[in-house]
């Protein structure tokens, strides 16, 4: 299965990134999936390997998708800002990266980037087609 070879993403090495490890389980998802926190910015990272598909049933094939929040103290989820998930991204070395929220009010930012290196730049068919929402730094495009 592809997803014994391509593994999530790692953050680069800094004393303040911790990993809960392999969270596949606990969050009942079916592709590999680890959890990281940073403990001076306090995001919150889950970081895994899908195959995500368009509303056609299309799709680029495994996918890094990075998802981050902020949870001072450990708890009660929080947005954090645009250049929060930039260094974030950053530190996980995540470039070619396309931004993709499907949930309104969400505290979390999800980023996408296909595996393979062709693939990269290729947008969601959802731009094309669903409703954009800005609320500050942060667009969304609710499910309808």
């Amino acid at each position: 299965m592809i997803h014994d070879i391509i593994h999530p993403l790692q953050p680069k090495a800094d004393p303040d990134w911790g990993t809960l490890g392999d969270v596949r389980q606990q969050m009942r998802s079916s592709y590999p999936l680890t959890a990281w926190f940073h403990l001076r910015t306090e995001l919150f990272v889950l970081s895994a390997v899908e195959v995500a598909s368009d509303g056609d049933g299309t799709t680029k094939g495994p996918e890094y998708h990075l998802s981050v929040s902020k949870r001072r103290g450990g708890v009660n989820p929080e947005r954090c800002s645009a250049d929060e998930a930039k260094w974030m991204l950053e530190q996980f070395g995540l470039d070619g990266w396309e931004e993709d929220n499907h949930v309104p009010d969400g505290k979390v930012r999800n980023f996408w980037r296909p595996v393979a290196e062709g693939l990269i730049g290729k947008e969601c068919a959802c731009k094309e087609t669903e409703h954009l929402v800005v609320e500050g730094d942060f667009e969304h495009r609710p499910l309808e």
